[in-house]
């Protein structure tokens, strides 16, 4: 399991390892130098000339320890410093002090230095960044994003907010990122997998017991852990404990989002899959996938009735042919889970429910609370919270670091990858989640196992055929594969 905490909670967990367990803040620094330094050595292919930007607060005296250790290892090293030098203080003034007394010097911003660099290292800012970067500091970072060299950032990169994942007027793309004391969820979420890179974390060796001391701001369970919460599978087993799934959806030219769903229901074990769609894509579907059970639109509430749970949205439309069936599902007393289109129509007439699961993506989001999109991916954690206030149940936010919150949990997902960008992959997540539902999983935990499965199989798919052009379909069969590995 893995713990991220808020900026602001790194800096308490610093102060209490400084202030009550009296570390020497000066330790922790060179502590964080020397992981960022070693991670420059193992991960970046044998530099011999490294640039360092430096600021004046902490984040630059981790950097002044990185720069000491490649000067001892023999490398060409510059230390361009953004700020005063008289406005560093306590442990980076020490750190400073000591680049100092072994002959390094600091310049300002020079292009013709940092061209000649292998690699470069972004000690500027850190997590203390709160306000956008702008001017002639958001132009010099603009050209060095444009040069395209490797980027070593600390903690996280400048530019980056900590929190939320969004960049803060512009922000150093790296190639590799070193964490400290806690891990940071912006790192991991929005636009923070594309600017940080491969994220690399050390504790720093300090106690567990520190780290604890701060409730996370959210958590990372593996994926066997929510497998391992799927009841067994006895040899007496028959379709009846399997979980029945009855799936809403599929209006005019929509016919394989609601055939999507049933897959991934009939893939992950479901043992009854009942789909209500329109009456002309019956037959076809019966036929693609002999083993869903298709019903006309009359046989909704009867069918619902015999189901465990009701998941509702693929390709449902919003005419009155699904406005009609969105309203009967609302009067089915059975847990739902409810995606696309009846997510549209919820945004309509907002109720609040505990017993279903919301499967927005951020445009969805910024309907369900009159927003608009870039504001919910501005902040994903203060969104998925207002959602939860305003409607209930679990929320799924959708996207890069996918989040699922329950009013008490906050649970990211790592697992995922861009080649999952396409139409129909929240359909085969509607239909994953609502099966574990039916096979008596809280909505909590078959939330959790749907998102993580699904996005575990993504990543399988694009590692063996690449990310461009990975198909929903394939996913279902990848996701059954790997529930087998099961402990």
């Amino acid at each position: 399991m893995l713990r991220f905490h808020t900026a602001h909670q790194s800096q308490i967990i610093d102060q209490i390892a400084i202030k009550e367990r009296n570390i020497p803040g000066i330790l922790l620094m060179k502590r964080a130098g020397l992981f960022a330094f070693e991670t420059l050595q193992h991960h970046f292919s044998n530099p011999q000339s490294i640039v360092v930007f430096c600021g004046t607060g902490h984040n630059g005296g981790d950097g002044f320890v990185v720069a000491q250790l490649a000067l001892l290892a023999g490398m060409e090293v510059h230390v361009l410093l953004h700020g005063n030098p008289e406005s560093i203080q306590g442990d980076a003034l020490i750190a400073y002090q000591e680049m100092l007394a072994v002959g390094m010097t600091t310049s300002p911003f020079a292009e013709s230095i940092i061209i000649q660099a292998d690699v470069l290292v972004d000690a500027l800012f850190g997590t203390g960044l709160n306000r956008p970067i702008s001017g002639q500091l958001a132009k010099q970072i603009q050209w060095l994003n444009h040069l395209k060299k490797p980027v070593l950032a600390l903690d996280t990169p400048s530019g980056l907010h900590a929190d939320t994942g969004a960049i803060l007027g512009q922000a150093i793309h790296a190639t590799h990122t070193c964490t400290f004391m806690t891990r940071k969820l912006g790192l991991h979420t929005f636009q923070g997998t594309d600017t940080a890179g491969k994220v690399h974390y050390s504790r720093l060796f300090l106690p567990l017991e520190i780290l604890q001391s701060q409730s996370p701001l959210a958590l990372n369970h593996p994926l066997k852990y929510w497998m391992n919460k799927l009841p067994e599978r006895l040899a007496s087993q028959h379709k009846g404990v399997a979980g029945t799934v009855c799936l809403v959806g599929g209006n005019h030219s929509m016919m394989g989002a609601i055939q999507l769903a049933g897959l991934a229901s009939l893939k992950v074990g479901a043992g009854l899959v009942k789909v209500i769609t329109h009456s002309e894509h019956t037959v076809a579907i019966t036929q693609s996938i002999p083993e869903l059970m298709c019903y006309q639109p009359e046989e909704l509430t009867i069918q619902a009735n015999l189901a465990n749970v009701v998941g509702i949205g693929p390709g449902l439309g919003l005419d009155d042919w699904a406005k009609t069936l969105y309203q009967q599902v609302l009067d089915v007393p059975l847990p739902k889970v409810v995606d696309a289109d009846a997510l549209k129509l919820l945004a309509l007439n907002p109720q609040k429910h505990s017993n279903w699961v919301l499967t927005p993506h951020p445009g969805e989001a910024a309907l369900l609370l009159n927003m608009t999109t870039p504001e919910i991916q501005a902040n994903r954690i203060q969104a998925i919270k207002a959602l939860q206030q305003k409607y209930g149940g679990v929320i799924v936010l959708k996207g890069n670091g996918s989040l699922m919150y329950d009013g008490k949990h906050l649970e990211i997902c790592l697992a995922g990858n861009p080649g999952m960008a396409v139409g129909g992959m929240g359909d085969v997540l509607t239909g994953t989640i609502a099966t574990f539902i039916a096979q008596g999983l809280s909505l909590w935990d078959a939330t959790c196992l749907g998102v993580s499965l699904h996005a575990h199989a993504g990543d399988v798919l694009a590692q063996q055929k690449g990310q461009p052009g990975i198909l929903p379909s394939e996913l279902a069969s990848v996701m059954s594969q790997l529930m087998s590995y099961r402990d």
